[in-house]
């Protein structure tokens, strides 16, 4: 155990374990010298720019002044400035920053006490999200939280699923990473972002980092994904926009509006809706005077994601809504009582509409089944001739890219040319198989109940594709695919190709 001072005089016992770590910085638990439990943020390089750091102290004042607040009054985390993860304390060293203490996040946005409830488990079909009433309630505490920061003309500037944390009841969200949050001006001259998450006037090289619009931008598509559980999202498809699309037939034409506004046009920043505008919105369809949940509304969300869902869902038969339950009154996050004063563009594949729902999708999913069952040993000619050419070296021409969401993990250079090969789902897991322009293929994966996967290259086999991470190996063989751990267990799943219906 180490013991560092903080700026405000306050000392930390510093536990020797690390909690948890990431690209720029390494998180420890501390407590503070009244005892009470913090997590110290040590940067992988100090902060040396004085520019950054006189903001940074600008935000920690703001951030020590709300936590104290709010911990006073019983009420932290529950008010829209509380429920941002402000850096409290700064730890120097000479006339640079080796980190910050920010509050633990609270116990109700963990995951079985151990991980954060990040937004992936809010919009990821294949992480079996909450029903609409869930998802709509936590979307409006984030539009809340980005409220207040707007109101006091700050940004955070690294908007993404990792960044916003959720609890399911009573619906609420918390922003985490919140050490960079800036003043609306000056505008930041760096910084960073989160692939997928980009605002498109970064990727098209107008601003030198995210500022206030890139934060109502990333708000928009956290909007999409969590509303409609669409994956990807608007991007670049060969230096051309790509616009949003796959929204529900039925969604109330100002929600429409408000994303045709925020999403349709990639440079243009002053019809972005604010976060403001976005909460009253959503609060004028999706609930009634009272604070109830409006169930016409609700039912046109679920009805649409049960297209998605269906693709994961197991046994593959059609999916029926299950009558919903009465939603519970959704009561606004309380205002603070007093507001701090604070002194080359990626090519991706547009986002597309869901697979149908009901009885149709069902009986498909259920041909394609029998189909592979039949063929038995055959099932290898069926995959290669569908997803490749004769000779098995890529995919045919007018192949789809790659999801954004992947191409993103794949090696710099080789992202914007990604192609789709194949999308298979098991009883478990989720699999993407991605060719890249130089012939080399990625073996994307992970489990349908969680949102971490992994990218990893493959091989090509006599009868399909062979991939391997330390001690697992991951064979796709036909129309099945074997899993291997370290002890030598070797598990086989049935495959279910999902690709014509992304």
């Amino acid at each position: 155990m180490r013991h560092l001072s903080g700026s405000s005089g306050r000392r930390y016992a510093v536990d020797d374990a690390e909690l948890n770590s990431g690209g720029q910085a390494r998180l420890y638990r501390c407590r503070d010298d009244k005892g009470v439990v913090r997590v110290y943020k040590e940067y992988r390089t100090p902060l040396a720019d004085p520019a950054d750091i006189a903001q940074l102290t600008r935000i920690q004042q703001v951030g020590q002044a709300v936590v104290a607040r709010a911990e006073a009054a019983g009420s932290f985390a529950e008010t829209a400035d509380s429920s941002v993860n402000w850096p409290i304390d700064i730890v120097r060293s000479g006339r640079q920053v080796s980190g910050v203490v920010v509050p633990l996040i609270p116990g109700d946005f963990m995951r079985d006490g151990k991980s954060p409830r990040t937004l992936d488990f809010l919009s990821l079909a294949r992480a079996n999200p909450p029903r609409a009433a869930v998802r709509v309630g936590v979307l409006i505490r984030v539009c809340d939280i980005f409220a207040f920061l707007e109101s006091e003309q700050l940004l955070h500037g690294d908007v993404s699923a990792k960044n916003l944390v959720w609890r399911p009841s009573p619906s609420h969200a918390y922003l985490i990473d919140s050490d960079g949050i800036r003043s609306f001006s000056p505008a930041p001259a760096h910084g960073v972002c989160t692939p997928g998450w980009e605002d498109p006037r970064l990727q098209a090289r107008k601003i030198r980092a995210h500022d206030r619009y890139s934060d109502r931008y990333a708000l928009a598509l956290a909007l999409y994904k969590g509303l409609f559980l669409n994956p990807g999202g608007p991007q670049y498809v060969g230096g051309t926009w790509s616009r949003a699309s796959g929204f529900p037939q039925r969604l109330d034409p100002k929600l429409r509006g408000m994303f045709a506004r925020a999403l349709d046009q990639p440079l243009a920043t002053d019809d972005r809706p604010t976060a403001a505008q976005w909460r009253s919105a959503l609060q004028a369809v999706y609930l009634d005077g009272k604070g109830n949940f409006r169930r016409p509304a609700l039912d046109v969300l679920d009805t649409y994601a049960q297209g998605y869902r269906a693709a994961f869902a197991q046994p593959k038969a059609a999916a029926r809504i299950p009558a919903p339950a009465p939603a519970p009154a959704l009561v606004p996050a309380r205002r603070p009582a007093q507001r701090p004063v604070h002194q080359p563009p990626a090519r991706r594949a547009a986002p597309p509409p869901p697979p149908p729902s009901g009885d149709g999708y069902g009986w498909w999913a259920l041909v394609v089944v029998l189909v592979l069952a039949l063929i038995g040993g055959g099932g290898y000619l069926a995959f290669r001739g569908r997803g490749e050419d004769g000779a098995g070296h890529g995919p045919s021409a007018g192949g789809r890219p790659c999801p954004a969401e992947i191409a993103a993990d794949l090696p710099a250079g080789s992202r914007s040319d990604a192609v789709l090969l194949r999308h298979y789902v098991t009883d478990r897991h989720d699999i993407t198989l991605c060719r890249t322009a130089d012939d080399r293929v990625y073996y994307h994966g992970g489990l349908l109940d969680r949102p971490d996967t992994m990218t990893i290259p493959a091989t090509r086999t006599d009868t399909g594709y062979r991939a391997s991470r330390g001690d697992y190996l991951y064979e796709i063989d036909g129309d099945r695919v074997r899993v291997t751990v370290p002890d030598g267990t070797t598990s086989s799943y049935r495959l279910t190709d999902v690709t014509d219906a992304d």
